[in-house]
């Protein structure tokens, strides 16, 4: 099954290509006169093959050549998806314009009219990708002020920093630093990562964690780092025993269907992401047997990767939880996409007596563009009551 709808995306993808390259070619390319088919078409071909390289068998091409051809076929898939948008817009357009008979007689859709359109369609696209990426670059920090109607032993506030989604790689490092300043420029108590911390199977495989290493001990907190593991975190058998050696080094403190009981004032829970019963065939716990291991007196935060099923922390009475995954579909019109399938895909929810926050992501994955969204770091500033 899965293999069919590999291979349905697979046809589809190459015929919007196909379509889209003579596209250009009849109605711009062509009018150029110094543009020769010959190579117009080589290099669209080449192009398509790199982004097919890039995704699918990324971990497969020398590590040398890895960087530069995933960056290429991830902002192909992005700029691909607008180039279909507008292209769709305008045949259908016309098609209706025919059909219906609603554009003025004067109005003729000859080889110059198109000449401009297709001009215009290349131009905007170019900027949408010039913009996404600008907006993506830089995390910004969006605040909640959040009241919680337990007492927490002998602490009444909590300055909590929450990440989701840092997607870290070779090529997400280079503005670690920045974003390592923007958390400690916060103060926070505890910072608390919801998942998907590194980025695709193949950049982990020779990832220097030295870099994470020389980073993350810059971070201060006073009860230090928790996290959940999210899709992006395990391997291709469910397994992240290494990976998790490797974040303990660098002061992550990872949860596994387990909890943490902080300062005797309040638990953290960090599930199981629910990708790992598919990839490695074991069962992640129920929220259930996790909460009933631990007292019920203390607030509990929880930690899921991705907000499904909100229905379950709300019968164990949980009170905050920190949930990614979404990016809140990172470029329009995913978001469209993430509403639908999500009840929450960003931002706050309150259920009874439950609350949730669901991040955006503090960077992206795939086309390293934001249309629609933003990178943040999460300042949640509780309150016990």
């Amino acid at each position: 099954m899965i293999y069919m709808m590999i291979s349905i995306i697979l046809i589809l993808y190459s015929g919007i290509n196909y379509y889209i390259s003579i596209w250009f070619w009849k109605n711009l390319c062509s009018m150029i006169p110094f543009f020769n088919s010959e190579i117009y078409f080589s290099f669209f071909f080449i192009i398509f093959i790199i982004s097919l390289v890039g995704v699918i068998w990324n971990r497969h091409i020398p590590k040398f050549l890895h960087d530069g051809i995933y960056l290429i076929a991830s902002y192909w898939l992005a700029v691909i998806l607008y180039f279909a948008i507008f292209i769709g817009m305008i045949e259908c357009f016309f098609i209706l314009g025919k059909t219906l008979q609603f554009i003025p007689s004067d109005i003729k859709l000859n080889a110059n009219v198109l000449f401009y359109i297709a001009l215009i369609i290349l131009f905007t696209v170019m900027i949408i990708i010039l913009y996404g990426t600008i907006n993506a670059k830089n995390a910004t920090i969006t605040p909640y002020n959040i009241d919680l109607p337990r007492k927490a032993g002998k602490i009444s506030k909590l300055q909590i920093a929450f990440l989701s989604d840092i997607h870290l790689g070779n090529l997400m490092d280079k503005r670690i630093d920045k974003l390592i300043d923007k958390i400690n420029s916060i103060q926070p108590d505890i910072v608390l990562i919801a998942g998907d911390i590194i980025d695709s199977n193949r950049d982990m495989i020779n990832y220097d964690f030295s870099k994470m290493q020389s980073n993350f001990k810059k971070i201060k907190s006073k009860y230090g780092i928790y996290a959940c593991l999210g899709n992006h975190d395990y391997d291709h058998k469910g397994d992240s025993s290494n990976r998790i050696n490797n974040f303990k080094k660098v002061g992550v403190n990872i949860l596994r269907d387990s909890y943490v009981k902080i300062d005797d004032s309040f638990y953290v829970i960090g599930r199981e992401d629910i990708s790992y019963e598919r990839i490695s065939g074991i069962r992640r716990k129920k929220l259930s047997e996790t909460v009933n291991e631990i007292s019920g007196e203390l607030p509990i935060i929880v930690l899921d990767h991705q907000p499904n099923n909100l229905n379950e922390p709300v019968s164990e009475g949980i009170d905050l939880q920190l949930s990614g995954h979404t990016h809140k579909g990172q470029f329009f019109p995913f978001n469209l996409i993430t509403k639908r399938v999500f009840k929450i895909d960003y931002g706050y929810l309150k259920m009874d007596k439950f609350q949730i926050i669901v991040s955006c992501g503090t960077r992206t994955w795939g086309p390293p563009i934001r249309i629609g969204s933003k990178c943040e770091i999460v300042n949640i500033n509780v309150t016990f009551k």
